[in-house]
């Protein structure tokens, strides 16, 4: 397998972890760096997080970037009670790589820049601020994205924070709106998919088994996610969809549809309207949930 070259933007956050150590642990990512914003938690614990699961990986070479503290325009949504104070639900970690100085959207820009166009994905595990930035502030490079797989939205399933509304979306329409009608070759990865991929206590058990220091960590982090959720038999692997969906996109049956983003205030900010006067996207609607687990699990071997 030739490894494909990933950036990861991220907010972590429990499930944003489980994704980041699968691209760490499969050799079908070779991951060019990590950039950081405010979604799940503030932004010094989000970029101390991303920091500590690469010193867990002993990747203290891939950098790592602090972008967005904030939404573009409106104020931030706090997912603490899910995630626990530090983001993690206090799972212990190594101390953090140290993320270095430069935005990063000029982080991104430069990256772009150094490899042939169309060469570098892009996995978006959280709000897309950044990725907004980027396109405002250097949209050249921004075209030299191969492909977008973010995971956010909800096409039919109820939403997480609204009626109809996904936390990623939600916590910036303004920059989710910009990302969409970019004319990025960009593919989400709603509700409709991520909740049919989840995670049981046999998970936990299956990964603490596992003699890989990343995948036994993951089993701390996926029992974690259970901590708030006692009475639960699973819990929704959200951003692990993301890089799954790249190494088996047959695994979420997907459509183009035209989608619009609701920008109002209130419970309907951050909705994925199908309109089509919207712009087109490539939308998971479904997922094979049995084989995209079992693909997460062989994947932190």
């Amino acid at each position: 397998m030739t490894p494909r070259p990933v950036l990861v933007d991220t907010d972590p956050g429990l499930d944003d972890a489980l994704a980041i150590l699968l691209v760490l642990a499969h050799p079908g990512f070779a991951l060019r760096g990590v950039t950081t914003l405010a979604g799940n938690i503030g932004l010094e614990r989000t970029s101390a997080n991303a920091g500590a699961l690469l010193a867990l990986a002993g990747r203290h070479d891939v950098p790592l970037h602090a972008g967005a503290a904030a939404p573009s325009v409106r104020a931030g949504i706090d997912e603490a009670a899910i995630h626990g104070a530090d983001g993690l639900g206090g799972v212990a970690l190594p101390a953090p790589v140290p993320a270095r100085t430069g935005s990063a959207a000029r982080f991104l820009a430069e990256t772009l820049r150094t490899e042939a166009a169309g060469t570098i994905d892009l996995l978006c595990l959280g709000p897309l601020t950044n990725l907004a930035r980027l396109l405002e502030e250097a949209p050249d490079a921004a075209r030299r994205i191969g492909r977008v797989v973010a995971m956010g939205g909800t096409i039919r399933e109820p939403g997480n924070v609204g009626p109809m509304s996904e936390f990623n979306l939600a916590y910036d329409p303004e920059a989710a709106d910009a990302v969409l009608r970019a004319g990025l070759d960009l593919t989400l990865v709603p509700l409709d998919a991520t909740r049919r991929v989840r995670a049981s206590r046999d998970t936990v058990r299956d990964l603490l088994a596992l003699s890989s220091p990343l995948a036994r960590k993951a089993g701390e982090i996926v029992e974690a996610y259970f901590r708030d959720a006692a009475t639960r038999e699973s819990r929704p692997l959200h951003d692990p969809c993301v890089p799954l969906q790249l190494l088996r996109p047959d695994l979420f049956p997907a459509e183009t549809l035209h989608l619009r983003v609701d920008r109002s205030d209130g419970p309907e900010a951050g909705r994925l309207h199908v309109d089509p006067t919207g712009a087109p996207a490539n939308v998971a609607l479904g997922a094979d949930g049995e084989a995209a687990l079992a693909l997460f699990v062989q994947s932190l071997r």
